[in-house]
Formats: C-alpha cells, structure tokens, sequence
C-alpha cells in the first residue's frame, strides 16, 4: 500500500548490517531529518557515526536523500561520506530512482528509510521501493505543522507494527 511502510523500527539503529543481510538488502536510502538525526543538528552524533561505519563495513551502500537544502545536507552527507542529493523533491520517485542508480543495485535489493508517511513512504514506494520507517531521531518537531502532519500521518503508521528497541527518551 502506497501510505504504509514495509517496515517500522522504534530507532534507526535496529536496523542492523545483520538484519539487511537476512532481508537481501544491499543498499539504504537515507533521509536526514529525524531519520539520522535532529532536525538542527548541524553534523551526525556518535550513534549515527558508528551505525553508519557498521553498514558500510557490511559493504551496505548508503545515499542520503533529502528535501532539506543543499548546505544543510553536503555537510551532514560529508562528515559520513556518503553520496546525497539534496533538494530531492520528495515525495516524487525521480530522485529514488537516480539514487538507486547511483548505488549500482537493482530496485529489489534497495531499501528507503525515512521518518515521514507523506515523502519518504509515498516517494520510496512511487519509485518501487520497499520503505523503511523509523520514530522521528530526537523526538521530532514540535511545530504545529509538525505536529498536524503527524496526527494525519497516525493511521497509516499504526498500520505497521513496530520492531526494534525502545525509543529514545
């Protein structure tokens, strides 16, 4: 279904090179915002370094993928150095599917992983992905559109049972 992720972990680090390896995945779209990290922290925290030094350990291809912009996004994707694009559009399929391309890997071997029903769900699936979603890295937004976007997002994330540890306080 379009709205509903394949999967739903409580936080991005349960989603181990070992659970990848059992799935046949070989390749992670990565959103940025409360997906790898607070939405204002300006470089990835010692968790998210050492999850992603794991993957790649794990010879996982890694590409960040995000809406936010593009100095935002080249420094984060730098200090892990992992390709990105920025300015992604999200949810149109368009720039899924040139990341996958980038990763050299067929679309059955890809995973998207995002925080977000609306562009990182609906985005991963119109470019026929699986999607992976994950609680909001930090908590999330305390916006009132932030806020609203969640409340409309809630039937759809409940539709998919989650794995992985408890969240983060």
């Amino acid at each position: 279904m379009l709205f509903v992720p394949d999967k739903r972990f409580l936080h991005i680090a349960a989603i181990s090179a070992e659970l990848l390896e059992g799935e046949g995945v070989k390749g992670l779209v990565l959103d940025i915002d409360y997906t790898l990290a607070d939405r204002y922290a300006p470089l990835p925290d010692d968790e998210i370094r050492t999850f992603i030094s794991n993957l790649k350990e794990a010879e996982i291809r890694l590409y960040v993928l995000s809406n936010n912009y593009h100095n935002r996004v080249s420094r984060f994707a730098a200090a892990l150095d992992l390709p990105y694009r920025s300015n992604g559009l999200k949810p149109l399929p368009h720039a899924f599917s040139r990341a996958v391309q980038s990763m050299d890997l067929p679309k059955d071997r890809v995973v998207a992983v995002g925080d977000q029903i609306y562009t990182d769900v609906v985005g991963g699936h119109l470019a026929g992905l699986r999607v992976w979603m994950v609680s909001p890295y930090g908590g999330g937004g305390h916006s009132l559109f932030y806020r609203l976007r969640r409340r409309l997002e809630m039937p759809f994330i409940r539709a998919c049972p989650a794995e992985g540890r408890e969240e983060q306080p």
